[in-house]
C-alpha cells in the first residue's frame, strides 16, 4: 500500500470515528433532554399550584420569586426543545427532492406576521427560489433565519426582511437579510455555536441554538453558511445547499 493510500485510509478512519462520536453525543443530548422534561413539568405544576391556591399567604416579594421561578422554568423548557431540535437536525434521515424555498419562506413569513400582527414588517421574498434538499429540514432553516430576522428588527419602525439568491461560481447561495440590530463581525463565527448569544436576554429573547441548527442542516446538505452584519445596520446570512467548486467560499 502506498503512503498516499495509507494516508487516505487513515483520514477516512478518523472521519468515520468522528461521525460515530458525534452520533453518540447527539444521542446522549437527546436522551438527557427528553429525561429532563418530567422534573421540569413537575416544577412548573407545583409552582402553578402555589400561585393559584396559596398566593394569598405570600407577600409581594414571595409572589415575585414564584413568577421568576416560572419564567426560568419556561426558559429551561425552551432550551430543552432547542436541544432536541439540534439533535433532530443531525439524527433525522436526509431526503433530497426539489424544494420550493419561495413557498416555504412565504409560509414562515405568514406565521411570523400572525404571531404579532401589530408589527409593521415588510417581507421581500424572491420568486423562483428552488433547490434540491430535504423540505422539512429546509423549512427549519427558514424558520430559524426568518425568526431571527423578525426578532432582531423588533425596534425598527420600517423593518424589512428579504430572502433572495446570488449566483457564485455556478452555485446558488441563498440570502436572508434584514435591517435590524446587526452584530459585530468579530463575533460572526461563534454565532453558529450552540447557546452563543450576541445580545443580552433582556434585549432579545431566545436560546442561542437556532443558528447552530441551521449550520448542521446546511452542512448535512453539503453546503456552507456565513454571516455578515454591522451593529444597528442589520445582518445577512448566506447559505448554500450544495457544495461548490474546490476552494469555494461564500463571499
Amino acid at each position: 500500500m502506498s503512503t498516499g493510500t495509507a494516508g487516505t485510509e487513515e483520514v477516512r478512519r478518523l472521519n468515520d470515528e468522528l461521525e460515530r462520536q458525534v452520533r453518540e453525543l447527539d444521542a446522549f443530548a437527546y436522551s438527557v433532554s427528553h429525561d429532563l422534561r418530567a422534573p421540569l413539568r413537575s416544577l412548573e405544576g407545583f409552582s402553578q399550584i402555589l400561585i393559584e391556591e396559596h398566593s394569598g399567604r405570600l407577600d409581594a416579594e414571595g409572589q415575585r420569586y414564584l413568577e421568576r421561578i416560572q419564567a426560568n422554568v419556561e426558559r429551561m423548557a425552551e432550551m430543552i426543545d432547542a436541544l432536541l431540535d439540534l439533535s433532530r437536525a443531525t439524527r433525522s434521515q436526509l431526503r433530497r427532492e426539489r424544494t420550493d424555498l419561495t413557498a416555504l419562506a412565504r409560509e414562515v413569513a405568514s406565521e411570523l406576521v400572525a404571531s404579532d400582527p401589530a408589527r409593521g414588517v415588510r417581507f421581500e421574498i424572491a420568486e423562483g427560489l428552488v433547490a434540491p434538499g430535504d423540505p422539512h429540514l429546509i423549512r427549519l432553516v427558514l424558520q430559524n433565519l426568518l425568526g431571527n430576522a423578525f426578532k432582531f428588527t423588533a425596534r425598527r419602525v420600517a423593518a424589512v426582511i428579504a430572502v433572495g439568491v446570488e449566483d457564485q461560481d455556478g452555485v446558488d447561495v441563498f440570502v436572508v437579510s434584514d435591517n435590524g440590530a446587526g452584530f459585530e463581525m468579530g463575533h460572526a463565527e461563534r454565532m453558529f455555536d450552540p447557546f452563543q448569544r450576541l445580545h443580552a436576554t433582556g434585549e432579545f429573547e431566545g436560546t442561542g441554538v437556532g443558528l447552530a441548527i441551521v449550520r448542521r442542516i446546511v452542512t448535512r446538505h453539503g453546503g456552507r453558511i456565513t454571516a455578515d452584519g454591522s451593529p444597528g445596520e442589520g445582518a445577512a446570512i448566506r447559505f448554500s445547499l450544495a457544495p461548490g467548486p474546490s476552494g469555494w467560499t461564500i463571499r
